[in-house]
This record gives structure tokens, C-alpha cells and sequence, in this order.
């Protein structure tokens, strides 16, 4: 691709970090858990300070399927208001990443807005392939419906679930499933990159297969480790998110796309689901954006920052 396409204050930025984002994609696809352990520890050895105003804790919940204890990562401003509830599910192509990676942006929003923000930190690939993950996030929005007000003294029928690219895709299904179930606690979902199906076959994944931070060979691998090889390929209700027939009962939706992201198209291809269904859409693809661009300063951050406080709780 022609990288001068790249917003030049965000290239500017990328190239100024001292560290990098890539992936090494041998160990990404034949040892992933080195992978996740090498973000974690990154995370760890560089942590964000925590703002004065914004308590955080950790609640643990019993899946419904093992019983296991999912960790939800709560960030809950002193001033909160009781309708800013938002459910989070952080991004890492499904195999790696934790709420942490993200303090930042989390303590910003519970700041800024005076919200209660709880971070799931569903279960990964592929030691847990689909649909846990997913199951992971729907208990979590099942806990907050049942004890949001007693435990944390939010209204649970005002939720915004929000999620970046594999969370995003998660985000989503996990609208779906509380559609399915006749749920309607869901007020919004905002959608940052998200993925949306495995098909790896519109232009832009097509185009950038050689861009930094996230291309078609990362999105491949990514997908094999979710659903494993013997589903892969397949369309199935909650991993491809057009594989739906319930578009219509769907909550508002905000759709963030990134010009020069192999996602591109599929976002727009859900957006396109979302407007013929009748739901309240809104979609912006942002000029000379990359995937993650929104982890480096730059002017485009800066807008979008205001666009996301503006629209979260609207």
C-alpha cells in the first residue's frame, strides 16, 4: 500500500514510540501463549497512574457454563451518575490483551463523564475457543442486569456495551445474544474497528496485507485460534456477526471504521445490516486512520475522544 495514505501526525507518532506494537507472527500463530504472556508482562512493567477521582476494583462472577470466575474490572468515578453504565470489552485479536492494557482511556471516560465502566476480562484463545468468550460476556451482562444497582449503584437498564476490534466483535454478539434472549437493558453498543466475520475476503482485507498493527495474515490467525480448524470457515450465529436474522430488534449503534484497516469494509458491510434493519446507526470512517490508532497521540485521537464522549451516553 502507499503508507503516505497514513495521517501524517498519526505516522509521525507511530514512529516516535520507543516500543512496538507489531506481532511476531511465528510466535502468534504457533505459540500464542508466549504472546500473551509477553503482553501481559508489558502491561504490568508499564502501568498508567490511576486518576484520584476513579475507584477501581475487581468483582468475580461464575460463569454459567464451568462455573469459572470471570474478573470484571470495575471503574466507577466518586460523582458517578447512576444512567452511565458501560459494559467494555478490550480488543487483542481475541488471543491476548487484558482490561489494564487500556487504563488510560477507561479512567478518562469514568472521569470526564462520571461513569461506572465494567471491563470484562472474558477467557482467550485458544485455550478457550468460541463461543466462551462470548459466554464470558454474556454472564458478565447478566450479573450487571441482576446486581448493578446493589453492588455498584448504577441503573442496570441504561447499559452502553463498547468494544475495539475483537472486543467489538464481542460487544456486538453479545448485543445479539441479549436480543435473542429478550433483553433489552441494552441502550447502545459502540463499536470501535470491530471485527465482524471470518471471511477474509472484501477489498480492504484484500488491500492491506502488509500494513503496521493489524493486516489480513494477523486477522487469519486470530480467527484459527477462536474457532479452531475444524470450524473455521463456517458461518455460525455469534462468530460472523451477519450471520443474523434479528437485525431489527438490535439496540442504537455506533460504528467507528479506520480508512486504512483491513476491518474497513466489513464494518461498513455491518453498518449497511444495521441501516436496512431500521436501527439507529451511525457510522464514521475515519481519513488516514489506522487499526489502533487510537493508542498514539495525534490530532485524530484528540477527535476522536470528542466524538466518543459526545455519542457513548446519548
Amino acid at each position: 500500500m502507499d503508507f503516505n495514505r497514513i495521517d501524517k501526525d498519526l505516522k509521525q507518532s507511530i514512529e516516535s514510540i520507543s516500543y512496538s506494537l507489531e506481532i511476531d507472527e511465528t510466535l502468534f500463530s504457533d505459540a500464542p501463549e508466549i504472546v500473551q504472556q509477553e503482553r501481559r508482562a508489558f502491561v504490568k512493567e508499564n502501568p498508567f497512574k490511576k486518576h484520584d477521582r476513579i475507584i477501581v476494583k475487581d468483582i468475580f462472577v461464575p460463569s454459567s457454563q464451568d462455573n469459572f470466575d470471570i474478573r470484571l474490572h470495575i471503574y466507577q468515578s466518586e460523582n458517578f451518575e447512576r444512567d452511565k453504565v458501560l459494559l467494555y470489552f478490550h480488543g487483542g485479536g481475541y488471543v491476548f490483551g487484558l482490561p489494564e492494557q487500556v487504563d488510560d482511556q477507561m479512567f478518562e471516560i469514568a472521569d470526564k463523564m462520571n461513569a461506572t465502566i465494567i471491563s470484562v476480562d472474558y477467557r482467550l484463545a485458544p485455550q478457550y475457543r468460541f463461543p466462551v468468550p462470548i459466554l464470558d460476556g454474556f454472564d458478565a451482562l447478566k450479573w450487571l442486569i441482576d446486581n448493578g444497582d446493589t453492588q455498584l449503584g448504577v441503573n442496570p437498564d441504561r447499559i452502553t456495551v463498547y468494544g475495539a476490534s475483537a472486543g467489538g466483535h464481542l460487544a456486538a454478539a453479545v448485543a445479539q445474544m441479549a436480543a435473542d434472549h429478550d433483553i433489552q437493558n441494552i441502550q447502545h453498543q459502540f463499536l470501535l474497528y470491530p471485527v465482524v466475520h471470518h471471511k477474509l475476503n472484501t477489498s480492504s482485507m484484500d488491500e492491506f496485507t502488509d500494513i503496521p498493527l493489524w493486516n489480513k495474515n494477523y486477522a487469519r490467525t486470530a480467527w484459527l485460534h477462536f474457532l479452531g480448524e475444524d470450524n473455521n470457515g463456517k458461518s455460525i450465529r455469534y462468530s460472523d456477526l451477519t450471520c443474523y436474522d434479528n437485525f431489527s430488534k438490535l439496540p442504537k449503534t455506533t460504528i467507528v471504521a479506520c480508512e486504512l484497516d483491513p476491518l474497513r469494509d466489513e464494518d461498513i458491510e455491518y453498518a449497511q445490516y444495521l441501516y436496512k434493519a431500521g436501527v439507529k446507526t451511525e457510522l464514521w470512517v475515519i481519513p488516514g486512520a489506522l487499526h489502533v490508532f487510537d493508542l498514539f497521540e495525534s490530532p485524530l485521537r484528540d477527535d476522536y475522544k470528542n466524538f466518543l464522549m459526545d455519542r457513548l451516553f446519548k
